[in-house]
């Protein structure tokens, strides 16, 4: 009788630490499947990658950043990952694979088409975008890299951002597009993903414009809105980086006192098509029928003609104060002359346009 309760208390206790196992691995599964998939899955990071970062410190951060579990294997990985780090401004989805995010900032997947055929697009590619450009532009050089979809792609993108995830586009009039919050830096593009691309640019846009340029532009008594459009046309105006402040305090003083602005690029503007974005521009083209020809409408341009790079917009909000109201372009050096009465501005272009001794 005893043997068999012995026997018995034997496989109770056998019993009893296999349902402790069970127990424990499914506790472990469950822990394991919502560590995997956690709930802000898909959740655009930006992310920076400098120049000669360590590989440590890259670890540290992107582990910092929620997008990594473990720095140390990442390292590993990253020893082994074809071609080089790549700096430059990246969006990244929080439960990408640590092989994923390397293929991204190594480029190992990259491989560049001519096409902006889906089939043939690269997994990733780097792309620099100067101050100045048009949207259209932008979408222009995409196709060109190899981006899925190509110039239609990107343009649908741009037209299909949840405005409400970025507080800057708040006051951004509902017929108005993108053009000028699409910040012109280096980036690192994902090939077939047109939208990351658009939210990555407004990412790095929010995080440039910060808390002190917004209390800048409450204390000047602009919107965002407006700072944006009139730091685009001081960027295409603008060729010399001394000259932006003065400038952009000519074009704000004519706004200030109710004169028009007679601003070229933004008749450029509108009169821009495919194969010639900013075209020269004649007498007559003063005349043409538009809302961005500043010769013939007063107040400022509906929105932004290009987009502005961080020193137009602080050359708007930190403007250089002076008495000029005029200035023309002394030929083709970039360099302006500038004039505080229409006397002095008829001299000058008497001088510099009509090539005077």
């Amino acid at each position: 009788m005893l043997r068999i309760l012995l026997q018995f208390l034997k496989i109770l206790a056998i019993a009893a630490l296999a349902l402790l196992v069970v127990l424990g691995t499914v506790r472990f599964f469950r822990y394991a499947v919502s560590t995997a998939t956690p709930r802000d899955i898909g959740e655009p990071i930006p992310f920076t990658i400098t120049e000669d970062e360590a590989d440590a410190d890259l670890a540290d951060r992107l582990a910092d950043a929620g997008l990594i579990q473990n720095p140390w294997l990442f390292q590993q990985q990253l020893r082994f990952a074809d071609g080089g780090l790549i700096a430059g401004n990246y969006t990244f989805e929080k439960g990408m694979s640590q092989a994923q995010i390397i293929s991204r900032i190594t480029g190992a997947a990259e491989e560049i088409a001519s096409t902006g055929d889906t089939g043939d697009a690269p997994d990733s590619f780097t792309i620099t975008i100067p101050e100045g450009w048009r949207t259209e532009q932008i979408a222009e050089e995409y196709a060109r890299l190899g981006g899925a979809g190509g110039y239609d792609a990107f343009m649908e993108a741009v037209y299909a951002v949840d405005r409400s995830q970025y507080w800057f586009l708040a006051d951004l009039p509902g017929d108005q597009g993108l053009e000028g919050y699409l910040f012109p830096d280096t980036y690192r593009f994902s090939g077939t993903d047109p939208a990351l691309n658009v939210a990555t640019m407004l990412t790095n846009f929010g995080s440039k414009y910060d808390e002190e340029m917004q209390a800048r532009t409450a204390e000047v008594n602009l919107t965002v809105h407006q700072v944006v459009t009139m730091a685009s046309i001081v960027e295409r105006e603008a060729v010399l980086p001394a000259e932006r402040p003065i400038i952009a305090d000519v074009y704000l003083s004519r706004w200030e006192q109710g004169w028009t602005l007679d601003s070229d690029p933004s008749i450029q503007y509108a009169l821009g098509h495919q194969g010639n974005w900013w075209p020269t521009l004649t007498g007559d083209d003063t005349w043409v029928e538009s809302p961005y020809n500043m010769y013939r409408n007063g107040g400022i341009p509906p929105g932004p003609i290009c987009n502005p790079g961080f020193a137009s917009m602080q050359a708007v909000l930190f403007p250089e104060e002076t008495d000029y109201m005029f200035f023309v372009a002394k030929g083709d050096s970039g360099e302006h002359a500038f004039a505080v009465t229409l006397d002095e501005q008829t001299a000058n272009i008497e001088k510099y346009l009509n090539n005077e001794p």
